[in-house]
């Protein structure tokens, strides 16, 4: 029996009542409503890995599990195969070697052979435990492959010829990242988070760092050898050096570049990039990477390739294929969206009302608008990930990743109004709210990878203006905001972006009042844990979900000051209150729990709506009844919290 038909056949207590000992169970007396799905919340053909043979592309899903192979011949520019995996999220990790296909799957780390002649897939073995990120994949001219990974940041090599998998260790003591690795005859070269470019003899070993002493880049994006001399994609520009670790040379790019993260060569030579979230295509010109045709914006970009007729291709990671001719300067552009096996279900990023009773569903660069009255969907695409949404008059404000745009769409006309970028060092939007008496929305938010400071930004959604404060919680990210009269509660995490270490010891809670602007108190709610995932206020307690330890939650009477309750969900998710009472998602065990008032153990109420997120799970109050929205097998759901 599946979880949905267990759901349905009224065997959720009889499951929380014998797998679930100590994290509460459904009370005797309720009998809830079975869930009523509304079909599939999101769909998305959005893309991690990609390589090509300048007449085919393949290219590696994410978001839908297990991921799928797709295949995109060129010419015609459709898909022609789909091939589903047997396990996993996705494969940043791809390159082809002797007419195959070689994958590093996450969050397995399993190698994987395909064989696009026959269309089958080959497990060869792993790399690394269960939680492994395999990175990029790249081919020596003799065709061994190689991978870099992450958490360990080491280096691994596959030989086709003799089936032989090795590890060659980390590449920078200290190090998480082998993000980026390019090879040649001789070595192969690995960018690592923070910024090194290692040149690995492939024969002895040894390894030797290119970049120089006093060098200061804004990360690494993308990595490109030819002729000697090895390229970066930077946030400036692109740099060239040569192999031996001279000759270094800055070629920068447009000021308003974010990232080059995508690189390559024409017939003749010279290098070209794809800038991220722009979508310029740049070629080199002197000492500088000068703008020769624009690709889709707003996107990352996951290959570049010059095919022999001189056009350029490129992957996008919402799941557009495209190619540009340099010399007309036509534009033709495909998404994989577009085709019904290469689409799927996938893990949602948010959900929330929106205008004229509808529902809307937060995926990888889209937006589904619901309307279920109807049974019918509308699909939008936007410039990111909607990490979290809001309805506001007819439309929905939404705050996208990676980027840090704010924009507002109107599902009647399709009309996307941008607000512009939060910047300001952050990258990951969490939480939004709005402020009824002043009508301020404000948004919670993260800094990128090797960056501690989070930011409140405070923006007015009718003139479009906005303010972005980092004085809110020092050297924290912000997670989640809790409205409560002119009083908003903003939640903190001491670890920064991409796993930064922290410098202080325990996440707070500030106190901020949003009619004055200033912040009135921060607070340390339960000391000794680093990270808060969701915060809500409810008749004078403050209900905290910690990410870090996973799976703590307090009460914490704000006037006494003191935590009345903990407890241990089985994971982490967003808290919400609605008609009394206070609920809370978990995202390991798939459950919803209620939480209180005046509960010193959680009550199970709901599995299944876990694994449905690719952030975290929550519930949205439905305003009809005691029922919410939520996702059950990928299903937009609606769920009865009795």
């Amino acid at each position: 029996m599946d979880r949905r038909q267990l759901l349905k056949s009224g065997g959720l207590a009889a499951l929380a009542g014998g797998g679930l000992t100590g994290l509460g169970t459904l009370p005797a007396h309720a009998e809830p409503a079975p869930p009523k799905s509304y079909g599939i919340a999101a769909l998305s053909a959005a893309i991690v890995g990609f390589a090509t043979d300048g007449s085919t592309a393949w290219c590696v899903s994410r978001g839908q599990t297990p991921p799928k192979v797709i295949t995109f011949d060129i010419a015609s520019q459709a898909v022609t195969r789909v091939v589903g995996l047997e396990r996993g999220d996705g494969a940043w990790a791809a390159g082809l070697s002797g007419g195959k296909l070689y994958l590093g799957t996450y969050s397995f780390g399993d190698l994987i052979e395909y064989d696009p002649a026959t269309g089958t897939a080959t497990t060869l073995g792993s790399i690394g435990p269960t939680g492994t990120i395999p990175w990029q994949t790249v081919a020596a001219p003799d065709g061994v492959i190689y991978l870099g990974t992450y958490p360990r940041g080491e280096v691994w090599s596959y030989d086709p010829a003799t089936g032989t998998l090795t590890n060659l260790g980390q590449t920078v003591p200290g190090s998480q990242y082998a993000r980026l690795l390019t090879v040649d005859d001789q070595y192969l070269y690995v960018g690592t988070i923070p910024a090194h470019i290692i040149r690995i003899d492939r024969v002895s070993g040894e390894k030797v760092e290119l970049l120089p002493a006093d060098t200061t880049l804004s990360g690494l994006a993308a990595l490109a050898v030819r002729d000697g001399k090895v390229y970066a994609g930077t946030g400036q520009g692109v740099i060239e050096i040569n192999r031996d670790g001279s000759g270094f040379v800055d070629l920068p790019a447009p000021p308003d570049e974010y990232s080059i993260d995508a690189l390559t060569f024409d017939a003749d030579g010279t290098v070209i990039g794809l800038g991220r979230r722009t979508g310029h295509i740049l070629r080199r010109d002197g000492n500088t990477m000068a703008l020769i045709g624009q690709g889709p914006a707003g996107d990352e970009n996951r290959g570049v390739a010059v095919l022999d007729d001189g056009r350029i291709i490129g992957a996008c990671g919402s799941g557009l294929i495209f190619t540009f001719d340099p010399d007309s300067g036509e534009l033709q552009a495909s998404d994989l969206t577009a085709d019904p096996d290469a689409a799927g279900p996938e893990l949602l990023q948010s959900l929330c009302l929106g205008p004229g009773g509808t529902v809307a569903a937060g995926g990888h660069f889209s937006i589904t608008v619901h309307q279920p009255s109807r049974r019918t969907t509308e699909r939008f695409h936007v410039a990111g990930e909607p990490k979290d949404m809001i309805p506001w008059r007819d439309g929905i404000i939404a705050a996208l990743y990676p980027s840090t745009e704010l924009i507002m769409l109107r599902p009647n006309n399709g009309h996307i109004r941008s607000y512009g970028r939060i910047m300001n060092g952050q990258q990951r939007p969490w939480s939004i709210v709005r402020h009824p008496g002043t009508g301020t929305v404000l948004i919670a938010s993260a800094p990128p990878t090797g960056s501690l400071q989070g930011g409140l930004t405070l923006l007015d959604p009718v003139s479009g203006d906005f303010e972005v404060r980092l004085d809110i919680l020092p050297n924290q990210g912000l997670t989640s905001i809790s409205l409560d009269g002119d009083l908003a509660y903003i939640a903190g995490d001491t670890w920064g972006g991409g796993g930064t270490p922290p410098t202080e010891p325990t996440s707070q809670v500030a106190i901020f009042d949003v009619a004055t602007g200033t912040v009135v108190e921060r607070i340390a709610p339960l000391p000794g844990q680093p990270s808060i995932q969701s915060v809500a206020v409810h008749d004078g307690i403050l209900y905290v979900s910690y990410k870090r330890t996973s799976g703590t939650w307090i009460a914490y009477d704000l006037a006494q000051r003191t935590v009345i309750a903990q407890g241990k969900l089985s994971g982490y998710g967003v808290i919400t209150p609605y008609r009394g009472q206070v609920y809370a998602g978990a995202n390991f065990g798939d459950n919803l729990y209620r939480i209180g008032p005046g509960l010193t153990q959680a009550e199970l109420l709901h599995t299944g709506i876990g694994t449905n997120w690719y952030t975290v799970p929550r519930i949205i109050p439905s305003g009809r009844g005691n029922t919410a929205w939520t996702a059950i097998d990928r299903d937009l759901t609606l769920i009865d919290l009795s």
